[in-house]
């Protein structure tokens, strides 16, 4: 899911941008101006996941900040896993 299809969702959730914006107490411009520039700031991120309770996830609409964190943990869980799997 691309970062501007993650902010559609959103706005499909609460039925406009300005019934996602009030649930996460920014403007409609500020809405409109995230979907204009292709993903939203990491703390409209934040407070988009929350309001929709997971259903739009912050990895989707900034996966160049999120997104890679969750992968390097991932990565690590995988490597320390497979270490275990081996000493076992």
């Amino acid at each position: 899911m691309t970062p501007i299809q993650a902010i559609d969702r959103a706005i499909a959730h609460f039925g406009s941008e300005i019934g996602l914006a009030r649930a996460i107490h920014y403007t409609a411009p500020a809405v409109r101006r995230a979907r204009a520039n292709g993903m939203p700031s990491a703390e409209m991120a934040c407070c988009i996941e929350y309001v929709t309770r997971g259903k739009v996830k912050r990895t989707d609409l900034r996966p160049d900040i999120f997104g890679l964190r969750v992968r390097m943990i991932e990565n690590a869980w995988n490597r320390r896993r497979t270490a275990n799997e081996r000493a076992a």
